[in-house]
């Protein structure tokens, strides 16, 4: 598994929103306040919204290859939350 960064956990994110809604970009990912997550802002229609994501989460994610269905559940949620929130 490679080391953990900021910009791999982008790449990875960036990717696993496409395939949940196109319309979706990832904004920016910086680290959390808290030491152990990542926060995610997500922007649709001109409307942003943002998550926080635990490391553990996407080391997971990263060595099973893209097989565990936490994180998509995990951005599912924030991309949902995005669309309801704002609307179409």
């Amino acid at each position: 598994m490679p080391r953990l960064t900021v910009k791999l956990v982008e790449e990875t994110l960036r990717q696993e929103v496409q395939k949940l809604d196109k319309r979706v970009q990832v904004v920016a990912v910086n680290q959390s306040k808290k030491k152990d997550s990542y926060r995610v802002t997500l922007l649709k229609h001109g409307r942003s919204g943002s998550a926080d994501l635990k490391k553990d989460l996407i080391k997971e994610y990263l060595s099973q290859e893209g097989k565990s269905s936490e994180l998509r559940r995990a951005l599912g949620k924030a991309v949902s939350h995005l669309s309801i929130r704002f609307g179409k």
